[in-house]
C-alpha cells in the first residue's frame, strides 16, 4: 500500500506535466545536409520552436504542445516553406522535395492544412497568370497590332484578379469556422494588391470577425481581426463623414489613382460636376481619336460644369506620359502602371477600350460608351 500512495503522486505530476499536442511527421526528398525548422506563427513574428537537420532519406518529426489552433511553418534553410494549421491533437504528415517544396506537397491529417493548400495552391496559380501576361505585355510592345494585344492581355489581367477574388470570398463563406478563412483575408496578389481590395469587403472581416470571436475568443488571431474591423470601421465611418456632401446620391464606386505627377485623385472628389470617366490605352488608335473628341468637348464644357477624369490602363508610364504631353490632354488623368489599373477596369466592368460613363451632377449614370457626336450630345443635355 505504501508502495502505491507513494507512486500516487509521481502520476499525478507526470499527468501535469502533458497537455494537447501536435505532431508533424514526414520527409523532404533531396534534403541531406539541410536544416529544417518548425515555426511557430504569431501575428506580427514568427517563433521557431524545434529544427533538425536532415539526412538523405529527408525524414522528420515535431511534436509541440498546443491547445488551439494555429499557425506553422515547415522552413527549409534554403528558402522554401510550407505553411500548416495544426489543431490539438492532430498527427499531421508532409512529404515533398526540397528543390520545389513551397510549390508541391503532400499534406494529410490535418483539415486545416488542407485548406491551406487550397487558398496557397490557387494564389500560386493566379500568381504566375499575371507573370505570363506581365511578361507578354512587355515583349509585345514593338509589335505593330500592340494596341490590340495590349486590351486582350489586359482583359486576361482582369479576369484572372476577379477569379482569384471570387474564390477567396466563396472560400471564406464555405469555411468561416475555420482559422483558415484568417488567412483567406489577407493573401495578396502582390506586394501592393490584397485579393480583397475593397470597401465592401469589410462584410468579409465582419464573418470572419464574428466567427472567431465565437470560437476562438482568446486567440491573439482573433484579438487582430477584431482590431482591424475596428479600424476598419473607423477609417469607413471617417471616410463618409469627409465625403458625405460630396457622395450624397453617388452611385457609383470611387477610384483614386495617381495623376503625372504622382498626386492620388479621387473621381468622388469631382462630385456635384458632370464626369466624363474616360478609358483609354496610349497605344490604341482609338482612343487617341477618341482625346480629339474629347479636347473638343471639353474646350466647350469645361467652364459649364464638365470634368474628365481619364483612366490610362497603360503598363509603361512614359509611353502614358508622352501621349498626354502629344495630345495636349489638360483634363485630369491618372494611371497605376503596375498593373494597367485593372482594379479600376474591375469595378467598372470595362471589356472594352477607349470606353466611358457619363454621371451626372446627382452622381447617376446616364450615358455608357458613347463617342463623337453621340457623347457631345448626352453631355449637352445634362450640362444645363
Amino acid at each position: 500500500m505504501k508502495k502505491l500512495l507513494f507512486a500516487l503522486p509521481l502520476l499525478l505530476l507526470f499527468a501535469c506535466n502533458q497537455g494537447p499536442t501536435v505532431k508533424i511527421k514526414g520527409s523532404i526528398k533531396k534534403g541531406d545536409g539541410i536544416t529544417l525548422y518548425l515555426d511557430k506563427l504569431h501575428v506580427a513574428s514568427a517563433e521557431t520552436i524545434d529544427s533538425v537537420k536532415l539526412d538523405k532519406d529527408g525524414e522528420f518529426r515535431f511534436k509541440t504542445k498546443t491547445t488551439e489552433p494555429g499557425f506553422y511553418l515547415l522552413r527549409l534553410s534554403n528558402g522554401k516553406l510550407i505553411t500548416l494549421l495544426a489543431n490539438p491533437e492532430e498527427e499531421i504528415e508532409v512529404n515533398s522535395i526540397s528543390t520545389h517544396m513551397n510549390r508541391a506537397y503532400i499534406v494529410s491529417g490535418s483539415a486545416g492544412s488542407a485548406l491551406v493548400k487550397d487558398l496557397n495552391d490557387k494564389l500560386k496559380e493566379t500568381k504566375d497568370s499575371i507573370t505570363v501576361i506581365r511578361k507578354q505585355l512587355e515583349e509585345k510592345k514593338s509589335d505593330l497590332n500592340y494596341s490590340s494585344i495590349s486590351q486582350n492581355l489586359l482583359a486576361n489581367y482582369v479576369e484572372v484578379i476577379q477569379d482569384q477574388r471570387e474564390f477567396s470570398t466563396n472560400f471564406i463563406m464555405k469555411n468561416a469556422t475555420s482559422l483558415s478563412s484568417y488567412l483567406a483575408l489577407y493573401q495578396k496578389i502582390d506586394k501592393n494588391i490584397y485579393t480583397l481590395n475593397e470597401n465592401s469587403d469589410i462584410k468579409f472581416v465582419k464573418i470572419v470577425a464574428s466567427s472567431m470571436r465565437a470560437l476562438y475568443p482568446e486567440h491573439e488571431y482573433t484579438k487582430a481581426v477584431l482590431a482591424n474591423l475596428a479600424d476598419m470601421q473607423k477609417n469607413l465611418a471617417n471616410l463618409k463623414l469627409k465625403n458625405l456632401i460630396k457622395e450624397q446620391g453617388s452611385n457609383y464606386p470611387n477610384l483614386s489613382l495617381k495623376n503625372t505627377k504622382g498626386k492620388e485623385v479621387n473621381l468622388n472628389s469631382f462630385h456635384g460636376k458632370l464626369i466624363v470617366l474616360s478609358f483609354w490605352a496610349s497605344q490604341n488608335p482609338a482612343s487617341r481619336k477618341q482625346n480629339s473628341t474629347l479636347k473638343k468637348i471639353h474646350a466647350k464644357y469645361k467652364n459649364k460644369g464638365l470634368e474628365i477624369y481619364q483612366v490610362s490602363v497603360d503598363t509603361d508610364e512614359k509611353l502614358w506620359k508622352e501621349a498626354i504631353e502629344k495630345d495636349g490632354l489638360k483634363w485630369t488623368n491618372v494611371c497605376d502602371p503596375t498593373n494597367g489599373s485593372s482594379i479600376a477596369l474591375s469595378n467598372f466592368n470595362v471589356k472594352q477600350i477607349p470606353a466611358n460613363y457619363i454621371i451626372s451632377k446627382k452622381g447617376d449614370f446616364v450615358g455608357k460608351n458613347l463617342y463623337g457626336l453621340a457623347l457631345e450630345e448626352k453631355i449637352a443635355e445634362y450640362i444645363k
